[in-house]
């Protein structure tokens, strides 16, 4: 249960200002997470300057403002790219000559060929016979209007972005692989394709890499032990960004972004005066760097995708993506093409502090480069008939069953499951002391429990959150349960009664905080540290507390320990709330040092043993990563994030998803548009889930951890069941169905079809649809039998 809700603002970042601003880079205490349209826990980004301010370079001295505030961050930004007048007249022979390109590998569905002089490539699909190229469009280059070194980058294989680290005036700069009059080293093809080290020149950088072809997919990678530097230090690079790119002048299509439950980037072709990019990190920000405030939606998903016309493919990052920016440009921000891409992390900036407050310093980069086995995007074209954002992600969705392991969910039950989060206690400022808040005793939930039951909601899943010592807002140690809610034998005893009726119980639980200094835990030594090594830390907002994050390799060992008693309460697993799975960040502790790599290992260790030992793990809105040990996903999002240039929102994550684990929407009966986002749930194929205590609405005004008032269970109890009947008509039968399509009949009117044929139309209008003999009513939906719908 995140502590502070809010809405997504509108973002609009410019490609002048981002392309180059690079990183993430660290903030000073006290710190706030990032929004992904909930409020956080552990840390957010700091905001921007103001277009046209001065900021200190790399290396520069900063004076750092007072607590509190968030320390203004040097610009990295470059002049957005000119365009001319006219392309020159030779435009099309500065692309590879389609003479030069020689068979690199083949199998039954893919041809892959490679210009030895360029490393460029050409992937062909011999089932519909689209090619998909690594560099512009030959048909469109002799109209691109772009001038200058972006001209260069467009055309080149590889870009990098970087800078003079012993220059500390030195600003980072990006120059593509033919704008250093770069050379090839050591071209060869191989059994399924070829490698290469891209050598730049006046740089002296090189990038060894290797494409190669399989089944369904060609498959870039990028080795990292392999990097030289010389007297530069790499920041980040792109390569083959142009991939699939194209122009929107005579093509329908669109790009698809990870940005919430997923966006759609229509092609557009006036988007001359509008400069915006989409550049966001995978897996969300790193608070021990310094990080651009964008508000945006948390990017979970490691997958894209792109359409123009009848060809489209879907890109999945299968490795290396949580030091990745996904970068998306429309037509006329870098060129008139649209084109996606990962932008690859080297180096982050941080803040460098030189006082003792930390309160003054300079910002700077790290020194070591961080490297990862292989950085690898998989790019999979589509077949005909299946090449829409469906398509891309059904195909998403076959790479989860084949390479993580998910399975068809078991519908045990003809009725969907029911997530009924119930609030134990919490607490809250008194006259001398902090004031307990009683939410829901076990006595007390498990009458709750019994009343839906009677009135008809049977197939229920419970979470219970504010059980440990002194509430919800209590943090490092969860154990004994508080005496005054039930204490563990009551908790017991709740559990057994839940077992009774077939209802699974899991306890929320978070082991990213600690304000307790629960579990032996020290914030001197066992909290988490940034780059400067400056302990991190969260600031609660209702009371000022100031709550150390725990060291996620400490925070392993303290769950280890609990799952004994987890175990013996007879839980059926955990809700892991506000870090682990959600959250990603390095660790500079050196007694529990961890690269964002290792700790998405822990993690999922962390999330592993749980599984193993109970039999079940919930997240809410977690990180792709953790997918394989997971079985439920809580409170998914359903929106994007309203940036000006991104079109529309689209259920990219729940097709992924429908059929193989469980999720949900927000609670109900925090709805800020009641009816419509009830839709939304069920266009979205979510299940219903409530948030309750036995207390009075508002018995929860002024709590440090609970920030919602409207959960007494009897006030919500008729529209609870009213809801459940209508989300059984809609999912019951399809708990364990892919959804295969999805489309908009009308303005505001969708249409979601599942395996076997069943058909949902939602109609969000205040007025009936009618389309022929079909009728959906205003605000309401249908389902529709005995054929498809117009």
């Amino acid at each position: 249960m995140s502590r502070i809700s809010k809405k997504t603002k509108l973002t609009v970042i410019t490609a002048a200002s981002v392309l180059c601003a690079s990183l993430l880079t660290f903030q000073a205490v006290p710190l706030l997470r990032a929004a992904d349209n909930n409020a956080p826990a552990a840390g957010q980004a700091a905001p921007q300057p103001a277009a046209g301010q001065q900021q200190p370079a790399a290396g520069q001295t900063a004076q750092q403002p007072a607590a509190g505030q968030q320390p203004a961050a040097p610009a990295d930004a470059q002049p957005a790219p000119q365009q001319a007048a006219a392309p020159p007249a030779n435009a099309r022979n500065e692309l590879p000559d389609d003479g030069k390109f020689t068979l690199a590998a083949e199998n039954a569905s893919l041809r892959l060929l490679v210009d030895s002089t360029t490393a460029h490539f050409k992937l062909e699909d011999k089932r519909s016979g689209q090619v998909y190229r690594s560099f512009p469009d030959p048909d469109y280059w002799p109209k691109e209007t772009i001038t200058g070194t972006w001209r260069n980058n467009l055309r080149s294989p590889i870009m990098i972005e970087y800078i003079d680290m012993a220059n500390f005036k030195s600003q980072p700069k990006i120059i593509s692989w033919l704008e250093d009059k770069g050379t090839l080293e050591g071209f060869q093809k191989t059994q399924d394709g070829f490698k290469v080290t891209f050598s730049f020149g006046g740089t002296q950088f090189k990038i060894p890499v290797e494409v190669k072809l399989a089944a369904e997919y060609v498959e870039t990678k990028i080795i990292d032990d392999g990097i030289k530097e010389g007297k530069f230090s790499l920041l980040n690079l792109k390569l083959y960004p142009m991939f699939g790119a194209e122009p929107s002048s005579g093509q329908d299509g669109y790009i698809v972004l990870p940005d919430g439950s997923g966006a759609l980037i229509h092609f557009k072709v006036n988007r001359s005066n509008d400069k915006s990019v989409y550049r966001e990190n995978l897996y969300g920000s790193d608070i021990s760097y310094f990080n651009e405030r964008t508000q945006r939606q948390k990017v979970t998903m490691p997958v894209f995708g792109m359409k123009s016309g009848s060809s489209a493919f879907v890109a999945v990052m299968t490795g290396g993506e949580e030091y990745s920016k996904l970068f998306a440009s429309p037509s006329g921000a870098f060129g008139g093409s649209n084109w996606i891409t990962s932008e690859w992390q080297y180096r982050i900036k941080f803040f460098q502090n030189t006082s003792q407050k930390g309160n003054a310093g300079f910002y700077t980069y790290s020194k070591e480069m961080f490297k990862v086995p292989q950085r690898a995007m998989r790019y999979y074209p589509l077949e005909q008939g299946k090449n829409d954002y469906v398509g891309m992600a059904l195909k998403y969705r076959d790479y989860l069953m084949k390479e993580k392991g998910l399975k068809p969910v078991k519908a045990d039950s003809p009725k969907v499951p029911f997530y009924l989060d119930i609030v134990g206690a919490d607490r809250k400022q008194g006259l001398l002391w902090d004031a307990y808040l009683k939410g829901t005793t076990t006595s007390e939930a498990m009458e709750m429990v019994k009343r839906l039951y009677g009135l008809g909601i049977e197939n229920m899943s419970i979470q219970y959150s504010g059980w440990q010592k002194d509430g919800y807002s209590s943090y490092g140690q969860v154990f004994p349960v508080d005496s005054r809610i039930g204490g563990g034998d009551g908790m017991k005893q709740f559990i057994q009664f839940a077992h009774s009726l077939k209802i699974p119980v899991f306890l929320t639980a978070n082991y990213t905080l600690n304000n307790t200094q629960g579990n032996g835990f020290s914030p001197r030594y066992d909290g988490m540290r940034n780059l400067a090594g400056r302990l991190l830390t969260f600031e609660n907002f209702n009371n000022r507390d100031t709550i150390t994050l725990m060291s996620t390799k400490f925070a392993a060992s303290v769950l280890s320990n609990d799952l004994k008693q987890y175990k013996g309460l007879g839980v059926d697993g955990i809700y892991f709330e506000d870090g682990v799975g959600r959250y990603l960040d390095t660790d500079f502790n050196d007694r529990y040092k961890a690269s964002r790599t290792e700790e998405m290992k822990t993690q999922n260790a962390m999330l592993k043993e749980t599984l193993d030992t109970l039999g079940g793990v919930s997240i809410e809105r977690p990180n792709f990563y953790t997918l394989s040990n997971v079985t439920h996903l809580h409170r998914l999002p359903e929106d994007f994030s309203y940036d000006l240039f991104v079109d529309e929102s689209i259920p990219f994550t729940q097709i992924a998803l429908h059929g193989l684990i469980t999720y949900t929407s927000n609670w109900a009966n925090l709805r800020d548009q009641y009816q419509s986002e009830f839709l939304r749930a069920i266009e979205y194929g979510a299940y219903p889930s409530f948030v309750f205590t036995n207390a009075p609405s508002g018995a929860m005004k002024g709590a440090y951890g609970i920030w919602y008032y409207s959960m007494n269970y009897r006030d919500w109890e008729a529209k609870a069941v009213e809801e459940y009947q209508r989300f059984n008509q809609a999912l019951g039968d399809v708990q364990n169905k892919a959804i295969v399509g999805h489309r908009t009949l009308a303005p505001n009117v969708k249409e979601v079809v599942y395996e076997g044929g069943k058909r949902i139309v939602i109609n969000y209008n205040a007025e009936t649809y009618t389309n022929g003999n079909l009728k959906v009513p205003g605000q309401d939906f249908i389902v529709v039998t005995g054929g498809k719908t117009p």
